[in-house]
């Protein structure tokens, strides 16, 4: 049964501690030297995933149920979503990382556009700092589908997440940047797990 006012949410994290993903989407029209426009995300995790109340602007009528076997996929749902941006994360803060851990956790149009971000990276000698925020809902699970789906919706804080050079830490953050807007990803059940396939960013608009 559908629960309206409730929705599968994790409190807001950030890098420091367990980490879940968080993506830094830093874009620029006038970036400083040495800094990258555009990039993916990584976050944080936590011990446990409770239901509260939806955030500013979201629509609880439009929610996945909290109980029931939607509401215990939805808390793996939301696992997995915060194990990849734990991936992420720890991927774009060492300079050396070949960003095989993402794809234990991502495939298809998330997984490159992750691995390229991170590519990035490497060619400016630029590294993340810093820790980002966010506030995903799982907003739809589809059980009966084949494979299974489920979509998240995200609040990105990326304010306190940072662009800085790789060998001195001094921050390389883009002149202009947007620090906080609404995201998508795009969840799918495969062989077993269950994997970010699709990320979008919603740079236009605020949450």
């Amino acid at each position: 049964m559908r629960q309206h006012g409730n929705v599968l949410r994790p409190g807001v994290v950030g890098v420091g501690g367990v980490v879940l993903l968080a993506v830094l989407a830093a874009c620029g029209g006038s970036g400083s030297a040495g800094s990258v426009d555009r990039l993916a995300n990584p976050g944080a995790s936590v011990a446990t995933v409770a239901p509260v109340a939806p955030s500013s602007g979201s629509n609880p009528d439009s929610v996945a149920p909290t109980e029931g076997p939607e509401g215990a996929v939805g808390r793996v749902v939301l696992r997995a979503y915060q194990d990849w941006w734990d991936a992420q994360t720890a991927a774009f803060a060492q300079s050396g990382s070949d960003g095989s851990q993402l794809q234990v956790y991502s495939t298809g149009l998330a997984l490159s556009e992750a691995v390229a971000s991170l590519h990035q990276l490497h060619e400016t000698k630029l590294v993340m700092i810093g820790s980002p925020h966010n506030s995903p809902v799982v907003k739809a699970i589809d059980l009966a589908s084949d494979p299974q789906t489920a979509s998240i919706e995200d609040c990105l804080d990326v304010s306190d997440w940072h662009q800085a050079d790789a060998a001195t830490k001094a921050l390389r953050d883009p002149k202009q940047r947007f620090s906080r807007y609404p995201a998508t990803a795009g969840l799918r059940r495969t062989n077993g797990r269950w994997m970010i396939v699709d990320f979008k960013r919603e740079v236009d608009r605020t949450c």
